[in-house]
């Protein structure tokens, strides 16, 4: 599972090259896509803080032909915990040719809201540990509908994770959330 690999893969000095295969073979698949259709990418945070992520992309999606706007790179709150220049460079040279991007697993990570408010952030998706439970525990159903209205303040677009059930989607989408993802 992903949370034993990319551990190891970070540890063996092997995640940007496992971050760039994963990004090559996305945006192939998008390219063969309509160009309204779009593929969300993961980037770790040591390929946020690389100074060759931009020309990487660029050149990814040159080789691919696939769009950037059929590009989402998802990051997640931890990983925007060392908030330095790089990163900020980074997303701002990606989101200014159209390339999207999404706080993942928020809600769990100690990231500051400045961060949506000072980096090119358009969307959240909320963390699975706030979709389990939500039907029947009224403090996580608070706190996803608190966080769907700061989303919503903010002009983000939001997913909600780790949703299992028709109850849970339902719940989810009278709250305002856009979209859902299963576990």
């Amino acid at each position: 599972p992903p949370d034993v690999f990319i551990p190891a893969a970070a540890h063996a000095d092997l995640i940007l090259d496992l971050d760039r295969a994963i990004l090559g073979q996305a945006l192939e698949q998008a390219a063969r896509q309509p160009g309204t259709t779009w593929v969300s990418v993961n980037v770790s945070s040591a390929s946020l803080r690389d100074a060759g992520l931009v020309e990487g992309v660029r050149s990814e999606l040159a080789r691919t032909g696939a769009l950037p706007s059929q590009l989402q790179m998802e990051v997640t709150e931890t990983s925007l915990l060392t908030d330095t220049q790089r990163i900020q460079e980074n997303m701002n040279a990606l989101a200014d040719i159209g390339v999207a991007w999404r706080v993942d697993d928020f809600g769990t990570g100690f990231s500051s809201i400045t961060h949506l408010r000072d980096l090119p952030v358009e969307g959240l998706k909320l963390d699975r540990s706030f979709t389990n439970g939500i039907t029947t525990d009224p403090t996580r159903s608070r706190l996803a509908q608190g966080l769907q209205g700061l989303a919503h303040g903010m002009a983000l677009s939001t997913v909600a994770e780790g949703i299992e059930t028709e109850q849970q989607a339902v719940l989810l989408q009278e709250q305002g959330w856009q979209m859902g993802q299963g576990w």
